[in-house]
């Protein structure tokens, strides 16, 4: 009923809306008209904090079919990577060391992370960068926004909006790997009774650089506008789908060895032979819907009003051949995990088998959003509010099983629902008390509401409610210096609910609010910004960030196994963030660079090891435990840095040369280098040529190479250890090692 409550709402609204206006607006009132779209969650050019600003110009110069955290690879402290080694599969990104969980992302000013994960999957919206008009990043705590707390970073991002005219654009991306992108779009330009209809569609195929690392997504924008001089109405749809190769379980140093840097196990069996098999369907498969209803009106030369109403829906599940490698890819699950008695078959008693499961997820996820803005003479202020709920079931499945006497067809062995509600308010004000010095206050209240219900997939309850209250304050300074320096400067709180792994992990082991607590984080940035009128810029930002309470995972164990996220009660992040951009030789060269040195530590940190007799027997005996009085965070270089050269002689031709560089990663909190992975600098290249006039319209020519000098690195990974009674330790390490070089070519006509 609240799918087709709120569809018949959007409709209903979008059409009463549609009759109120029928006049044709100027272009510059409706570019005004687009940015109130996403003013509620942008800093401005005044605003106290730091952040990059990325134009449609450059998404789509850098844009060679890859997802958001490739395409955002060259902002300021950020750390991209990928499963399948292309960024065409599983991606995700780092900013300040801080992971996907952290970083606040929103789509028209309406959240997009997964209430439960709080994290985004770009790879559930493939291509989405053919539909953006512009993204904002803000490091840190940033402006308040709506959705997950931003604990490191935000991403604002806007959707394409109406053009003036109609137009019509192919694109067609061929690569290594056999990566295979097309898109076709097409719009009417804005009619002469304000309407406009926008609409694309995008394909992506690829095999990618990891064995089984393949893509096969899609992907489709759709978009009704209507525009008058004061108003702008826009009914979107977003519809992604994606079926991707198992990669997450990286790679060990034995197999690097062994079978080299592509090679996965992930599906790997044995057969009564001995024979090696890999399981052909060993995928992430999922199907995404985003329809968003915007309304935005300026009811007055100072006042302008935007409300939106969001509903995502989601169903995915992956699958995967479950064969254990400690039986040495013969052995299965045992059926007792699954609430299964043993089975017989042909007379023969068995207690485990090979067998195909499936973990699935179903998911809505509803949004209301309004913001008001007011501008007068030396005042902005805006305020904001938003109500979410979200609907998730997971359960899982098994479509077959090796040793089966009567297991039903597609046996259902788990089920919960996660419920999630939160209302959350801000208001926040720049003021001008001259044409150099502005103040900055910004004040947001979080109210969350969640609740589990059912058991989880090793048969344990996890019913449990939880019910946070967050205040976060925010306040800042500005000064202009002169036309061409300015200082500021900005102190922020972040708090941030836990994860739904931690929750029901914590309640596994007996206990919740009490074991897993709120995580809570003060922001304090100093900046300084440089621009003259030959386009010369230059930035640095030194910021702290103090925690209290971050999550990490110690490895200690419960009662019946399982290891427990737990709060660290001290730790901090502290860094200086440099940037530079130089024109020169009458603008034809640009040099760009950024860098990051940081320091990323853990006060009297505790870590935990499962503890054993012997690597022989390997009889648990407990657990071991090693202290820090300073570790560092894992996942987080000390430093990051990026350069890039372009050569642009004439309009219609370019050429870039990037370079980025990572700092050594450790993989867990114990700073032990035999769990780290090495820094790396990796280039790229890319150019483009465009015919301005042909018989077919406007045709650009691009060319990407990924890993210019064939650099072979690992851009992310895990570690684990056990420890013996001898005082002996074994590692378990998973390395994700990225593509080396590679191509892709782009077609695009434009007309």
């Amino acid at each position: 009923m609240k799918k087709v409550f709120i569809l018949a709402g959007l409709l209903a609204l979008n059409l009463s809306l549609f009759a109120q206006a029928n006049q044709q607006t100027d272009s510059l009132k409706n570019v005004h008209l687009e940015e109130v779209v996403v003013s509620a969650t942008r800093a401005g050019e005044t605003t106290p904090m730091t952040y990059s600003n990325i134009s449609q110009t450059e998404i789509k110069r850098d844009n060679a079919a890859r997802n958001i955290p490739a395409i955002l690879r060259s902002i300021p402290s950020l750390v991209s990577f990928s499963e399948d080694g292309t960024g065409l599969g599983n991606s995700s990104m780092r900013i300040r060391g801080t992971d996907a969980t952290r970083i606040n992302v929103t789509l028209n000013g309406m959240p997009l992370n997964n209430p439960e994960s709080q994290e985004v999957y770009w790879v559930n919206l493939p291509d989405l960068s053919s539909s953006l008009q512009s993204i904002q990043v803000q490091r840190g705590v940033g402006t308040s926004t709506n959705g997950a707390a931003a604990f490191g970073a935000s991403i604002s991002m806007r959707t394409v909006g109406a053009r003036s005219e109609a137009y019509g654009e192919a694109s067609t991306s061929i690569g290594s790997y056999n990566s295979f992108s097309s898109t076709i779009a097409a719009g009417t330009g804005i009619l002469k009774n304000g309407l406009s209809f926008d609409a694309r569609y995008s394909r992506n195929l690829g095999d990618g650089y990891i064995r089984n690392g393949f893509v096969n997504h899609s992907n489709l924008y759709a978009a009704i506008s209507h525009y008058t001089d004061n108003q702008l109405i826009r009914l979107s749809y977003i519809n992604g789908k994606q079926k991707t190769g198992i990669t997450w379980e990286g790679l060990s140093p034995e197999d690097l060895e062994e079978h080299g840097r592509r090679y996965n196990q992930a599906g790997k069996y044995l057969d009564e032979a001995d024979n090696v098999h890999f399981y052909d369907n060993e995928t992430d498969n999922y199907y995404s819907h985003i329809l968003q209803l915007l309304y935005t009106r300026e009811l007055n030369n100072y006042l302008s009003l935007n409300t939106s109403l969001s509903y995502n829906n989601g169903f995915g599940y992956y699958e995967n051949y479950r064969s254990d490698p400690y039986g040495g890819f013969k052995r299965g699950d045992k059926f007792s995990s699954y609430g299964l008695p043993d089975q017989t078959v042909d007379g023969t008693t068995y207690s485990r088998s090979q067998l195909i499961r499936q973990k699935l997820m179903r998911n809505d996820f509803y949004v209301a959003n309004l913001s008001l803005n007011y501008t007068k003479n030396a005042l902005n202020w805006i305020f904001g509010g938003t109500y979410s709920f979200y609907d998730g079931d997971h359960y899982g499945k098994l479509p077959w099983v090796k040793f089966n006497q009567n297991i039903p067809e597609n046996y259902e062995w788990y089920r919960n629902v996660g419920k999630k509600g939160e209302f959350n308010f801000f208001t926040k004000a720049e003021y001008r008390f001259t044409n150099r010095l502005s103040l900055f206050g910004d004040v947001q209240f979080r109210n969350i509401s969640y609740r589990f219900s059912g058991i989880d997939d090793d048969l344990e309850d996890i019913t449990k409610d939880f019910t946070y209250n967050f205040f976060n304050p925010k306040a800042g300074v500005f000064y202009r210096i002169d036309n061409r320096n300015n200082l500021y400067a900005s102190v922020a709180v972040g708090q941030r609910e836990p994860l739904r792994t931690d929750l029901k992990e914590s309640i596994k082991g007996g206990g919740g609010e009490d074991r897993i607590r709120p995580e809570k984080m003060i922001d304090y940035e100093l900046g300084y910004r440089f621009a003259n009128e030959n386009g010369l810029t230059l930035g640095a930002n030194i910021y702290y960030m103090d925690y209290k309470n971050q999550m990490v995972q110690t490895g200690r164990l419960n009662n019946v196994g399982y290891k427990l996220m737990e709060n660290v009660k001290d730790s901090y992040r502290r860094g200086i963030e440099l940037e530079a951009s130089v024109p020169f030789a009458e603008n034809k060269f640009r040099f760009d660079a950024h860098a990051t040195l940081s320091q990323n530590k853990i006060k009297n940190y505790t870590a935990y090891f499962d503890l054993y007799d012997n690597d022989s027997d390997w009889n648990g005996i407990g657990q071991t435990s090693e202290e820090f009085e300073s570790t560092h965070i894992s996942y987080s270089p000390n430093a990051v840095g990026m350069a890039g050269l372009t050569y642009q002689p004439t309009q219609a031709l370019y050429f870039n040369l990037l370079g980025k560089y990572v700092g050594k990663q450790y993989l867990d909190n114990t700073s032990n280098d035999a769990k780290s992975i090495d820094a790396y600098f990796v280039s790229d290249f890319s150019a483009g040529y465009t015919f301005d006039k042909t018989p077919v319209g406007r045709i650009t020519l691009q060319v990407f190479v990924n890993n210019l000098f064939n650099k072979e690195y690992m851009a992310n990974g895990w570690a684990a250890t056990d420890a013996f009674e001898d005082g002996s330790v074994v590692n378990y390490i998973g390395y994700y090692p990225q593509a080396t070089r590679n191509f892709m070519t782009r077609v695009t006509i434009s007309f």
